[in-house]
């Protein structure tokens, strides 16, 4: 008959920190899951705007840009700058509008924002132009928005834009 081997008080203080580590780490994963699961399928309301960030690397005044807006659709964004115009072409699909906005938000400078709502040019297709300041330096460094009112709620995304000035 084997001999018990005895345990020492360190053992059973290791067992209780494992087992507190590993309940932690769940209650953890846990958390994270329902905040992605709300902010996926629960998205959309109509006091707040639910952002959702392009695709990497969009350079959205030299190519289209994509946008996944959750589980709900996608956008896909061009925008143009000639000569104190900046205008912007947007592709919805995947659900309806009810309106989309543009807003444009500028740094570093005395004008601060403007919006505007985009026209729908035929279904899922809508485009706007906004006539921009004049400029105070080389550049105009702004910030452009997109939020598509749908019946989920507001369901937005944004563009860094660094326009010449001439």
């Amino acid at each position: 008959m084997p001999m018990p081997i005895p345990h020492s008080s360190s053992q059973h203080a290791s067992l209780r920190w494992l087992n507190t580590l590993v309940v932690v780490t769940l209650i953890t994963v846990t958390v994270a899951i329902a905040y992605l699961g709300y902010y996926y399928v629960g998205a959309g309301n109509r006091s707040q705007v639910t952002w959702f960030a392009p695709e990497l690397g969009c350079r959205p005044l030299e190519e289209r840009c994509f946008t996944a807006l959750g589980r709900f659709g996608e956008m896909q964004t061009q925008w143009h700058y000639q000569t104190g115009q900046l205008s912007v072409e947007m592709r919805l699909s995947g659900l309806a509008a009810e309106q989309v906005s543009m807003q444009i938000e500028e740094t570093g400078s005395r004008w601060r924002q403007a919006a505007m709502k985009l026209e729908a040019v035929s279904p899922g297709r809508y485009q706007g132009t906004f006539e921009m300041p004049l400029c105070q330096s080389d550049t105009h460094l702004a910030r452009g928005s997109l939020v598509v009112t749908t019946a989920r709620g507001l369901l937005g995304s944004w563009y860094d834009l660094s326009l010449p000035c001439r």
